[in-house]
């Protein structure tokens, strides 16, 4: 399920809190606001929910999130959005925000880059790592033209290399569980990694190294792609480089290149808060550098961070409940049970 096309827009009316992001932070965040009875809006740049779950890894399967033992990416955005749409908050897909002004009355202008401008009373950044592009091989030169049709870097659908000749190159989490997860589908899979050893999690490594074993994949460690032998926009073969210099020739169809992301702030890094390690400071309560701006998930940092999916839950968590002090200031702010308050839904009693 693709979701780009649940939301609505109600214009520039003033919400309680704008979300910037549409990950799974920014998600789950919308569901605490309903916790809270406070209304919000969510800011996407991609055109449809789920950040890099949806857009880059939407089959791959998660297995440290609470409550869920194996979950495809999109099976969790999905069930993220199941549990929060109850609540309709506004969706704005498609558009980057780019400034935000804090108004003398305390409230916000966030601007997008078409130009529109929403109010609300509160903003909480929740932008994942912010702008992201995959690494590329210089080596190759320009190979932008094999893109998704022999090129991926990233498997969106696994049909796209079924009964497929398949280089993977990469020795992360990302290379090892594709290095697997293709070996139904795939003709043959071959795993290149330019350093000795794997650097992803070691019982996926253990199954790689198992399925080399059996002759299910072939596996070249401190090895390098050197270059390709291409047929207008398809790959015939890979050419690989070993550090000691000897070289091969791989048969291939498709080149899948799981090396990592290049990521940045974009126009957040010119909104003078406080950063460190590419990502915005925040205290105890979630709270960037600018009373009434939170921040949650990869985007935010503090003492001890731990970026997973799991944290970045419990950041926009934190961050809601502790938005409401600037939302509604001097209301005294009441612990919301969420098995008291959806029997109340259920019954049709409000709050």
């Amino acid at each position: 399920m693709t979701i780009n096309k649940l939301y609505f827009d109600s214009g520039e009316e003033i919400r309680d809190l704008t979300i910037v992001g549409g990950g799974p932070t920014g998600i789950f965040a919308a569901f605490q606001c309903g916790m809270n009875n406070i209304s919000c809006r969510i800011i996407e740049s991609m055109p449809q929910l789920g950040g890099q779950l949806a857009a880059l890894y939407p089959e791959k399967h998660i297995y440290d999130v609470a409550g869920f033992p194996e979950v495809p990416a999109a099976g969790l955005v999905e069930s993220l959005w199941t549990q929060t749409e109850r609540y309709n908050p506004e969706i704005i897909l498609g558009e980057t925000v780019t400034m935000y002004r804090k108004l003398k009355d305390g409230t916000f202008e966030v601007t997008v880059g078409s130009g529109r401008v929403f109010l609300s009373k509160a903003v909480l950044i929740a932008a994942g790592l912010g702008a992201f592009s995959p690494r590329k091989l210089p080596q190759l030169g320009n190979i932008d033209h094999l893109e998704g049709s022999s090129v991926f870097y990233a498997v969106k659908n696994v049909k796209n290399f079924e009964d497929k000749r398949v280089v993977i190159v990469g020795g992360g989490d990302s290379a090892l569980d594709w290095a697997v997860g293709l070996l139904k589908t795939a003709q043959k899979v071959t795993l290149v990694h330019r350093m000795h050893e794997f650097q992803g999690h070691g019982k996926t490594a253990r199954e790689v190294l198992d399925a080399r074993d059996k002759g299910l994949i072939d596996v070249f460690l401190n090895t390098e792609v050197e270059s390709l032998d291409i047929d207008g926009d398809q790959i015939k073969a890979v050419k690989l480089r070993s550090k000691n210099r000897s070289r091969c020739c791989i048969e291939a169809d498709r080149l899948l290149l799981l090396i990592g992301f290049k990521s940045n702030l974009g126009p957040l890094s010119e909104w003078g808060l406080e950063l460190m390690d590419n990502a915005l400071v925040v205290d105890s309560h979630m709270k960037t550098s600018v009373d009434g701006l939170y921040a949650a998930g990869d985007i935010a940092y503090y003492p001890g961070k731990l970026k997973i999916i799991q944290t970045g839950l419990s950041d926009a968590a934190m961050a809601v409940r502790h938005s409401l002090t600037y939302i509604k200031p001097g209301e005294k702010i009441r612990n919301t049970f969420s098995s008291i308050k959806m029997a109340k839904e259920k019954k049709g009693v409000s709050e």
